[in-house]
């Protein structure tokens, strides 16, 4: 009865999402571009509310606050925050720093860390397997007085980690939301460890909760139009994948619920 009453519940929303919800600026293009895609964070990102007539508007309103997109917003001030710290420790010991984001999407928390140290010599690189994205980052980059270099890359393949010059950081946002295999996520961190200097820093996010998972995977699309599918881990399987790896954190800083903490960890 209970799996009855969750589903009549769910078709419900989903009848809201495709009618009204479209009125909602948000709603509609997470309809249209995924729940999860580049376009989609960006506007969580602006969080400005917007939509067709008072009602639209007040719409996007409650989509923008709800609890789960704060959280969102928190990860990327956290993202920043530990990418600033990673910069200023490298910058300690050298003059230059060079920073990667594996799987970038429209890479706004690199941007916003570029704008930060405009005065000294901190360049990224943009990888992602969608150039669109990519191409959609260097554009945000050039109109905010940074420039970033970017090309398309799959962040689980050796073949794509080769570098003229390492970077001192590498970067993954979002990226582990997705598999369900401990291997996999493995896989990704030893690649970045292997192409870390010695002293180097890994700026990642993890999902380790949320507010509303089966829900929010039932109702909407992720950015290749497949049924959502993301997942949460445990933080002791990560620290454990960190540690035999060989990497040390640094910080963690997270949102209140510990939905999403985002590590700074070392390969000392």
């Amino acid at each position: 009865m209970k799996e009855f009453i969750e589903n009549i519940e769910i078709s419900a929303l989903k009848i809201v999402v495709d009618t009204l919800g479209q009125l909602s600026d948000g709603i509609k293009l997470a309809s249209k571009e995924g729940f999860t895609s580049g376009k989609m964070l960006d506007y969580i990102y602006k969080n400005t509310p917007n939509g067709k007539l008072g009602i639209g508007k007040y719409i996007d309103s409650i989509y923008l606050n709800h609890p789960g997109w704060q959280d969102v917003r928190m990860r990327k001030n956290n993202l920043v925050l530990n990418l600033k710290d990673a910069v200023n420790m490298t910058l300690e010991r050298k003059d230059s720093v060079k920073i990667c984001d594996v799987a970038s999407g429209p890479a706004r928390y690199i941007i916003e860390t570029l704008e930060a140290f405009k005065d000294k010599n901190v360049t990224a690189e943009l990888r992602d397997i969608d150039e669109r994205w990519l191409e959609e980052a260097a554009k945000t980059a050039d109109e905010h007085g940074v420039k970033v270099e970017y090309r398309t890359a799959n962040a689980l393949l050796e073949k794509d980690f080769m570098f003229d010059v390492p970077p001192d950081i590498f970067v993954a946002s979002g990226f582990y939301d997705w598999f369900e295999k401990e291997e996999v996520i493995r896989q990704s961190m030893q690649l970045i460890y292997n192409a870390l200097p010695q002293n180097g820093y890994f700026v990642f996010s993890i999902q380790a909760g949320h507010n509303a998972l089966t829900l929010t995977n039932k109702i909407f699309k992720d950015f290749n139009n497949h049924q959502l599918q993301m997942i949460t881990w445990n933080m002791d399987v990560i620290n454990k994948i960190l540690s035999e790896i060989g990497f040390t954190t640094v910080k963690t800083r997270s949102d209140d619920k510990g939905h999403y903490p985002v590590l700074l960890v070392q390969k000392v």
